[in-house]
């Protein structure tokens, strides 16, 4: 008599199943407590499910047979691979947000160089030598700025005390422009000062090569406080508003320091809008760290992030409760990370000191290095400023509409890897993790709206700098009253579509033609 082939059950098979299947059970439970529970023990149901299928084909079927062993092993290793990317790509997206710190910001102490000392003998034939240490100068003159900059002056004088063991002269200005015209005519030593102004210095006449006519003989190093909270918007549920800064210094991001880009995103999850609202940099408007004195927008950042979302949120009439900074050079590498944007090029032009970086008119590609590019030139364009805020505002679109297409999905790794480090945002990542799963689950279209306020140029001393007039740009009021109406109407859930931005004036029926 024949004898029956007994049923064998692929025993490796099993336990790595079984392993794998647990491994992910504890996954989830254990370090994804941003989502519901129901998803937990979703996933752990529909793993258990794989697991009794694969056990009974395995009991049924002989392992002999081609397709039984097809299907254990590719199963086998798709349940494998889940289970090492899946704690790979957490741990990517929580070291992302556990690194947006930012909340330190960095006050110098600055002398100038032997160097420029002596090519400028005629003003400094009398004074101190260039010392590379702060005790060599206990004797010197400390040029400080305390009205302007309080917190870090008055953090950093107390460092002072306490490395030189004693009181020292201080001579006080009242703009940081005038302090770094003291340092340059030898009205003092030493100059303290935030490195978030080093900027401002940068733009005056005269002191346009600080950075390379100064050392550094000592750093302090303030810890900050607001801006840090993770934002708990329920993103997924109720409209919020963003508000994108970025600036084209070097270094480390901070939550202190001016914003050359100053961008609100309103966004609307149950209706699927979007408003993007551009302002120019130069914008005067109310400084809230000043009592409500009037400054150019982009130094309401050098007094924290936090100053700058209050004096947005009461000059558009919006609470914005969410930031994204990042340093202009560092989403070069994003927009790679995305494999480029494609954006419709209203007018063809060339980068102002490179003619090879030219940009087409229509729709154009960009990665990278011209994306950089792309949203920087201003001094080709023929409405300066303006056309720069007008190319960021594409971009913007053409990055919201690539992370939120199916295309994104296969450059997830790249783009978490380019990410790390690039950014600081307060929104919490249970909210991005919510809100990537609402647009996954959903396939939303979004419709999105921009617009970007004009204005017109003039001279004013600001609050950030009481002693020297600066270049600023006057807001149409018409314009910034359709833009709030805009961005009331996304919150509010009402249909927008993109209108023409009202031609800027500044009369109004209230003001006659004092409107501003």
């Amino acid at each position: 008599m024949s004898r029956k082939r007994k049923r064998r059950i692929n025993p490796v098979f099993l336990w790595t199943l079984l392993l794998a299947a647990c491994g992910l059970f504890l996954f989830e439970f254990a370090r994804m407590p941003m989502f519901p529970l129901r998803w937990t023990f979703l996933t752990a149901g529909v793993i258990l499910l794989v697991l009794a299928v694969l056990f009974l084909l395995s009991c049924k079927a002989s392992i002999r047979n081609s397709f039984i062993r097809i299907l254990n092993g590719t199963l086998t290793i798709a349940v494998l691979i889940a289970s090492v990317l899946m704690p790979l790509y957490t741990d990517k997206i929580s070291e992302l947000f556990s690194s947006l710190t930012g909340n330190k910001t960095k006050i110098s102490v600055y002398v100038l160089t032997s160097e420029y000392k002596n090519a400028h003998n005629d003003i400094f034939w009398n004074s101190m030598g260039t010392y590379e240490d702060l005790q060599s100068y206990a004797e010197g003159r400390f040029i400080t700025m305390v009205s302007t900059d309080t917190e870090n002056q008055i953090y950093a004088a107390d460092e002072i005390r306490k490395t030189l063991n004693k009181q020292f002269h201080v001579i006080d200005r009242a703009s940081v422009q005038e302090a770094a015209a003291s340092l340059y005519n030898n009205e003092g030593d030493v100059l303290v000062m935030s490195e978030a102004m080093e900027s401002l210095v940068t733009d005056t006449e005269g002191c346009e090569n600080f950075r390379s006519d100064t050392i550094k003989i000592a750093t302090f190093v303030r810890t900050i406080t607001g801006g840090t909270e993770p934002s708990r918007s329920k993103v997924t549920k109720e409209p919020f508003s963003i508000f994108f800064g970025g600036n084209d210094e070097t270094g480390e991001l901070s939550l202190v320091g001016r914003t050359d880009v100053d961008m609100v995103v309103t966004v609307n999850p149950n209706t699927h809008q979007i408003s993007i609202v551009s302002m120019p940099r130069d914008s005067f408007v109310p400084n809230p760290a000043y009592d409500g004195a009037k400054d150019k927008l982009t130094h309401l950042g050098l007094r924290t992030i936090d100053n700058t979302l209050n004096g947005l949120s009461s000059y558009l009439d919006e609470p914005i409760e969410n930031y994204v900074l990042i340093n202009f050079t560092t989403y070069e590498k994003i927009i790679d990370a995305l494999g480029g944007v494609d954006v419709d090029n209203p007018y063809e032009f060339h980068f102002w000191d490179n003619y090879d970086m030219y940009f087409e008119q229509g729709m154009i590609h960009l990665d990278g290095d011209r994306a950089l590019h792309y949203v920087r030139e201003r001094k080709t364009l023929p409405d300066g400023d303006f056309g720069r805020n007008m190319h960021q505002q594409l971009v913007m679109k053409a990055i919201i509409s690539k992370i939120t297409s199916k295309e994104v999905i296969t450059h997830f790794n790249d783009l978490l890897s380019a990410l790390q480090g690039t950014f600081l945002t307060n929104l919490s990542s249970e909210s991005i993790y919510a809100l990537c799963r609402k647009q996954l689950d959903e396939n939303i279209s979004w419709n999105v709206v921009n617009y970007r306020v004009e204005g017109e140029g003039g001279m004013e001393y600001c609050a950030s700098a009481p002693t020297t007039a600066l270049s600023v740009v006057y807001p149409y009021p018409n314009q910034v009253e359709f833009v709030r109406q805009v961005i009331n109407d996304v919150v509010s859930g009402n249909i927008v579509e993109q209108q023409e931005m009202p031609q800027g004036s500044f009369y109004t029926e209230e003001n006659g033609n004092n409107g501003y």
